[in-house]
């Protein structure tokens, strides 16, 4: 059996985040394949292209690695269900809900996977000169962040735009709604510290929850979003 390689680039108290490439060899991929359900099988034929099928070959193997990892049980043997707006959850032996939260989010080449005690999200955008920030800016960005984005240089506004909605969209997937909650709804502070101003009131207090921006270099941009504990300890991979 393949064994997990390497360490979590971030480990914030008891929660993990793993940040992976989709490539893989020849070998890597049948592996991955191997451990997939039928069901995953069948969503991965329906990609037209063969590189999209193979990164979430690929992807969907390694959250079975890495969540068997944790759970102590062979990858394939990892069972998922689906909350109501769709948002999967870990089952435990009995068929119920497993107390390991875990979220996956996935862009290009890279995969972002989250596993810990506490209810969280994750998100991660490979930049895509395709989408227009400018044009986007009005739908996305609250009041008070569109005044600071529009006050930044044209090559500024690229990376806060990411930035903003990063963060917005780990929300979103932390309380398992999605972009439908209304994301410009959804306020952070401007510029690099990271922190809820403003929530929907079905996602409860900006207080409730601690936001972590992910730092992955040039044009790939990430944010975590968790349940809050009084105390924080952070560590990053070397």
């Amino acid at each position: 059996m393949m064994l997990v390689a390497g360490k979590p680039f971030l480990t914030v108290d008891e929660t993990d985040v793993w940040f992976e490439s989709l490539q893989a060899e020849e070998a890597e991929y049948r592996q991955y394949w191997s451990w997939l359900s039928e069901s995953e099988r069948q969503t991965a034929q329906r990609f037209v292209r063969e590189l999209h099928r193979r990164r979430y070959a690929v992807c969907h193997g390694k959250v079975r690695l890495l969540l068997g990892h944790y759970l102590g049980i062979a990858p394939q043997a990892v069972c998922f269900g689906r909350q109501t707006l769709g948002k999967p959850f870990l089952l435990d032996a009995s068929g119920g809900p497993h107390a390991l939260r875990f979220n996956l989010s996935h862009s290009g080449d890279w995969m972002l996977l989250a596993a810990g005690p506490r209810e969280l999200g994750v998100d991660i955008e490979v930049w895509d000169p395709r989408h227009d920030p400018e044009s986007l800016a009005g739908e996305i960005l609250a009041p008070n962040e569109l005044e600071y984005w529009l006050t930044l240089s044209p090559a500024e506004r690229a990376a806060a735009f990411y930035r903003f909605w990063t963060r917005k969209e780990s929300l979103a997937k932390a309380v398992g709604s999605g972009i439908g909650i209304g994301v410009a709804s959804i306020e952070t502070t401007p510029g690099s510290l990271a922190k809820f101003l403003g929530l929907p009131k079905d996602c409860g207090k900006p207080s409730d929850w601690h936001l972590i921006d992910l730092d992955f270099g040039a044009g790939i941009s990430g944010a975590m979003s968790r349940r809050r504990r009084l105390q924080s300890t952070v560590t990053e991979s070397a």
